[in-house]
């Protein structure tokens, strides 16, 4: 791959977004490049939790300006911010848990991508702003529609219609981002972290991940509790779980 690192180790698969000297921004090429590697990532049984970061001092800039200032109007805009909004809606109801490390500057296009993943740790030094407003457009990978499912109604709006560049605190006050670390402490931090999910059975990552899924395509509560029954009902009694259940029944008798 030209755009995108990817490291495998302890169940934990690490991409990084490889195009420092443009501030990782979001070209064709890198996006047909994370969707090969997601759907490898997909069926690997190796691989539990991603990281996914940015090379460099910046996180992701937004979009490659010499690719997307090119598009003129509606017909040529559409399919390229289309293609980005398929590849976040695939890092969003992804079947495994993604961790955005946000090791610097998340503005516009990049507070989207950060938007996408399951969790978002940053380090002080990171920026966030969904700055499109005062670019006269929009959010137009579906990050507004994320950012108002994230947060309160009232916080996500003044996010987007102030435009406001915020820090790595401010962003954790308004709910964005879950914790924040030193430079030197965020990627050993956010690997402790992942490293306690590559530690479950992928069975049991991958079953809460669709329990999420199912809230996110709208079903009510009742039918996703059928469905969550049914699930646990197909993983009971599996050799895994019945091993399990004898040794904690071995050591009860022993004590």
């Amino acid at each position: 791959m030209q755009t995108i690192l990817f490291e495998k180790k302890a169940g934990i698969g690490s991409i990084t977004l490889n195009r420092p000297e443009v501030h990782n921004a979001i070209s064709i090429e890198l996006v047909d490049e994370l969707n090969q590697l997601l759907a490898e990532c997909r069926t690997d049984e190796q691989v539990k939790v991603l990281i996914l970061t940015g090379a460099g001092k910046s996180f992701v800039s937004g979009g490659d300006l010499p690719q997307f200032i090119a598009a003129r109007g509606r017909e040529q805009a559409e399919p390229l911010l289309g293609k980005v909004a398929a590849m976040l809606s695939t890092i969003s109801h992804y079947s495994k848990p993604i961790i955005a490390m946000i090791n610097g500057s998340a503005v516009g296009g990049g507070c989207e991508v950060a938007g996408a993943a399951h969790f978002r740790f940053a380090s002080q030094e990171a920026m966030f702003g969904f700055v499109q407003i005062g670019m006269h457009i929009t959010t137009g990978w579906g990050g507004g529609t994320r950012l108002l499912d994230l947060l309160p109604t009232s916080k996500a709006l003044a996010l987007l219609l102030s435009g406001e560049r915020i820090t790595a605190e401010e962003a954790q006050r308004s709910g964005f981002v879950d914790e924040v670390y030193p430079p030197d402490r965020l990627r050993e931090e956010v690997e402790r972290f992942a490293l306690k999910i590559a530690a479950q059975p992928l069975v049991g990552i991958e079953a809460y991940m669709n329990v999420l899924r199912w809230k996110r395509e709208g079903l009510d509560q009742e039918e996703r509790i059928k469905r969550e029954v049914d699930q646990c009902a197909g993983l009971w009694g599996s050799e895994e779980h019945r091993n399990v259940v004898d040794q904690f029944l071995s050591k009860s008798k022993k004590g």
